[in-house]
């Protein structure tokens, strides 16, 4: 008595079947476009990041050999600086005389072993007394 009903029962079932993987492929296609837009702007942030990241490179690039140039400036400088403190004799008496003052020389002493006039050695200790 039943089984007269039967195709009919299928033929639901397949619609309710149909109508439900209908519904399941609208949801993927929606989650899948989703997906595609999230995609295309990580892609966009990523080159801005290579952007940022090579201009960043550069500007380091560029500080690294300013830094060179700086510091061989500042090497030819401390060379030329020692040079004109061995090229003139005068400068290693004050440099001498400014030393004996910090170990307690006395005016007389800064005269006879530098050679200097009393103004000068009297000068020197009152600079660079303690």
């Amino acid at each position: 008595m039943y089984l007269q009903y039967i195709p009919w029962l299928a033929l639901v079932l397949a619609f309710v079947f149909f109508v439900i993987c209908l519904y399941l492929i609208n949801k993927l296609i929606k989650k899948t476009h989703a997906l595609e837009v999230l995609v295309k702007s990580l892609l966009a942030s990523n080159d801005t990041n290579k952007r940022q990241f090579t201009e960043i490179h550069s500007g380091a690039v560029g500080m690294g050999k300013k830094i060179q140039q700086l510091d061989s400036v500042i090497k030819k400088t401390q060379e030329n600086q020692l040079n004109l403190v061995a090229q003139a004799p005068e400068n290693r008496l004050y440099t001498r005389a400014v030393k004996m003052v910090e170990l307690g020389a006395s005016i007389e002493e800064l005269m006879t072993e530098c050679e200097l006039p009393r103004a000068e050695a009297e000068l020197l200790l009152n600079l660079h007394r303690k």
